[in-house]
């Protein structure tokens, strides 16, 4: 092993030993303060509070970081810690069963999941069939016209429904992401663009772009539905979704706009375009990634991916080393390289493995080396617990470096299919 990849793993131990010494317990359960973007009044607020129990921002997420470090260190404390942070997720399930929340980043399929995964990882003993009920009773949610996005809807839950179909063998999870699908295939916008989708419901905001809130996080679904059913209309309508998202790309800026209302265009009347997970082109290179696997004769998808790492890459090259930004997954360096790592993974391009190293390797000298705090997610506050907005997930990311074929990516609900 090499000394970048010790150094890697010692980091990311480091951070675990840290999230383990501030755990609150209470019985057999854990749980961390840190701060969170809540919505409150009809406003985004930043709050200082316990975590939730979800994967994107809550104890769910910071389990899934534990168990991956505890299967490679062997440290019971670890391991003890991500089952603790584990019971506390599980709580959450009556609260979002009764609110509708059936997706994977926040809501109850993510748990479930990382209950499935997580069990043979810190050998607990009923976890996984734990996890299946709840999978079983996230499935039986009714489609919700309200949550069809990558975050909180259909399309996240839809690849665990199939990867939850292959390994059990069940039926009943394969018809419940068919209805999925066909729930995401009534709610598409036609357009001559191409579809899409209004995932905020909200009056005169234009359908989003990208992987967590957009288009393409949905062509993904629907693809992977293609794939296990060979329905042709799940496979047109995610071609077309693919179709929508290119009529908005900005060639000036090699970039998907971010359409949320909110944001203003540049003083020179071009659209703003975020280079994150959540929205711009690094999301969007994972989502064309994945359907690239899916549809690998079509040359643009393999191409607007190209385009997606490119950009990706220049905008990462300094910007550790800088300061700007944060290191969060959903939004800042680390999500961006891990693109880097996912696409020479699976398009065998080493030199982006190469690239992805060096930001982490900046970042440690800026931040941790000098005793630095992390960036995280939640801007203007401090540092936060979770995976997708804080230590959890920049933890998760360093182990990665480390060995990126045992620690799968998290920017995807599943990993990605294995090429036939």
């Amino acid at each position: 092993m090499s000394s970048e990849c010790d150094r890697f793993l010692a980091a990311a131990d480091r951070i675990g030993r840290r999230l383990c010494r501030d755990a609150l317990w209470s019985g057999g359960r854990c749980n961390w303060l840190g701060w969170s973007m809540d919505f409150r009044g009809g406003q985004w607020i930043t709050a200082y509070r316990a975590m939730g129990g979800i994967l994107y921002d809550g104890t769910a997420g910071i389990a899934l970081f534990l168990a991956r470090l505890a299967r490679l260190t062997g440290e019971s404390i670890t391991r003890t810690t991500a089952a603790g942070a584990l019971a506390h997720a599980l709580e959450a399930g009556d609260r979002l069963a009764a609110s509708g929340d059936y997706g994977f980043y926040a809501g109850l399929a993510g748990i479930a999941r990382t209950c499935v995964e997580l069990g043979p990882l810190i050998d607990h003993c009923g976890l996984a069939e734990r996890g299946s009920a709840e999978l079983r009773r996230a499935a039986g949610m009714p489609p919700d016209r309200a949550r069809l996005d990558l975050i909180n809807g259909s399309a996240g839950l839809i690849p665990v429904l199939l990867e939850a179909a292959a390994r059990d063998r069940r039926d009943e999870f394969l018809a419940l992401a068919i209805a999925h699908g066909q729930h995401l295939l009534e709610q598409a916008i036609r357009s001559d663009a191409g579809c899409s989708w209004d995932t905020l419901g909200v009056p005169n905001q234009p359908p989003l772009l990208g992987y967590a809130h957009g288009a393409c996080g949905i062509a993904c679904a629907l693809a992977a539905l293609a794939r296990a059913t060979g329905r042709q209309d799940f496979a047109e309508t995610a071609l077309e979704a693919g179709r929508y998202e290119r009529s908005h790309f900005v060639p000036s800026q090699k970039n998907w706009p971010d359409l949320r209302n909110f944001v203003p265009a540049r003083p020179d009347g071009e659209p703003v375009c975020m280079t994150a997970w959540c929205h711009g082109a690094p999301g969007i290179g994972i989502a064309r990634l994945l359907l690239h696997r899916l549809f690998p004769d079509d040359p643009a998808i393999l191409d607007e991916a190209e385009t997606a790492v490119g950009t990706t890459a220049a905008t990462l090259m300094h910007s550790p080393a800088s300061g700007i930004g944060n290191c969060s997954l959903c939004h800042g360096d680390f999500g961006n390289a891990d693109l880097l790592l996912v696409a020479a993974d699976m398009l065998g391009r080493a030199e982006l493995r190469q690239q992805a190293k060096a930001a982490a390797l900046r970042a440690l000298d800026r931040f941790e080396e000098a005793g630095m705090p992390w960036p995280c997610g939640v801007l203007g506050a401090g540092e936060t617990p979770n995976l997708l907005l804080g230590l959890a997930g920049i933890g998760y990311f360093l182990l990665r470096l480390h060995d990126s074929k045992a620690v799968p990516s998290v920017l995807m609900p599943v990993p990605p299919p294995a090429v036939e």
